[in-house]
């Protein structure tokens, strides 16, 4: 017995200092900046553009076998490839390999021409027209849509405005409705204690880094607990792929409109439009009474970005359309990036979408 415990404390040395000389190896790595996770890892190709706005499809390897094409995005203040993280964690290798068509709509990354763009800009404009192009690419007469975070929230609104959209059925993905709940800064400009127009840098929009900041000061101790998590895991190159894709994510936001982000503060924010139901979008008002598709909401329990509270409205201000609300013991990144999604939530989202689609013959 002694010889065994020997033999096992013997190993375990032999073990960490093994990890120890791997931590050194990928400290210096990191440190010169190497690539684990190269950004876009999935083929794709841009088939329409205008601005900004781009739409890609993803190369499958064989026809789709489900039936309306699916067509993503993210709202305003993040990068688009959160749906193509890294090869063992791509939202969209996943759906193609669920048997599922997909594009992705990029908003882009706004500069001092686009200042001026509105809400109606991107839902009465980019969104249709992005539709368009997906039933053109396909040949189908619907997709089925889903959006992240304030993608969802976008999407409702658009579709509020224009319940004869193409859109057969809908996804959103931690997207607040009721903007009571998103913290400090949300409170600020929805009582008045900040105006839309001070946050707005020479551009007229509203900086990334603006956006990066109030992020973090929902979970102030994030980083620490990151680099606590980084040097546990250093010595492991699969741990390093998925650190470094999620880390470059939820880093890298993009300016807001000015224009559209003081429509966002009036709307959204200070009228609660979606609670009130008082959304307008150009000249027509947007009842959400107007959205029939079913629709499906996922909810992070543990989200501290866009938590329960902000999203799970939904089902009471959907009151003509057939709600679903789908609940991960989750926070907002790992929503779509880890185990718990790829094991567990996208599984789930895919069977919802298989039922509410027509299988190819």
């Amino acid at each position: 017995m002694p010889e065994l415990a020997l033999g096992g404390v013997l190993e375990a040395a032999r073990r960490e200092i093994d990890r120890t000389a791997w931590r050194a190896r990928n400290g210096i790595k990191y440190a010169k900046g190497s690539q684990w996770a190269p950004i876009g890892p999935t083929p794709s190709d841009t088939v329409w553009q205008e601005g900004k706005a781009q739409l890609r499809r993803y190369r499958r390897d064989s026809p789709a076998t489900f039936s309306p094409p699916v067509l993503a995005f993210l709202g305003l203040v993040g990068r688009a490839y959160v749906f193509d993280l890294w090869k063992d964690n791509s939202i969209v290798r996943l759906f193609m390999d669920a048997g599922f068509d997909v594009f992705v709509l990029d908003w882009g990354e706004p500069d001092e021409e686009d200042a001026v763009n509105t809400l109606e800009t991107y839902l009465q404009g980019y969104l249709p027209r992005a539709v368009k192009a997906v039933l053109r690419e396909t040949g189908a007469s619907e997709v089925s849509a889903i959006g992240y975070c304030m993608g969802g929230t976008m999407a409702l609104h658009a579709l509020a405005a224009q319940p004869t959209l193409p859109v057969r059925n809908l996804v959103v993905m931690a997207s607040p409705v009721d903007f009571r709940h998103l913290g400090p800064l949300i409170d600020a400009l929805g009582d008045g204690r900040i105006e839309p127009e001070s946050v707005l840098d020479r551009s007229g929009n509203v900086p990334g880094a603006l956006v990066r900041q109030s992020f973090k000061s929902r979970k102030p101790t994030g980083d620490l607990v990151q680099y606590a998590n980084l040097w546990q895991h250093l010595w492991n190159d699969e741990y390093m792929e998925g650190f470094q894709a999620i880390g470059r994510w939820l880093q890298d936001h993009v300016p807001v409109p000015g224009a559209l982000f003081q429509q966002v503060v009036q709307q959204w924010i200070r009228g609660n439009g979606f609670i009130e139901d008082t959304l307008r979008l150009g000249t027509r008002g947007a009842p959400l009474s107007a959205i029939r598709i079913p629709t499906l909401a996922v909810i992070g329990e543990r989200d501290d970005i866009v938590p329960e509270a902000a999203t799970a409205p939904i089902a009471e201000i959907l009151t003509g359309a057939p709600v679903e609300l789908l609940r991960l013991d989750a926070g907002h990144a790992s929503l779509t990036s880890g185990r718990k999604a790829v094991k567990v939530l996208l599984p789930q989202v895919f069977d919802w979408l298989a039922r509410h689609s027509e299988e190819k013959t």
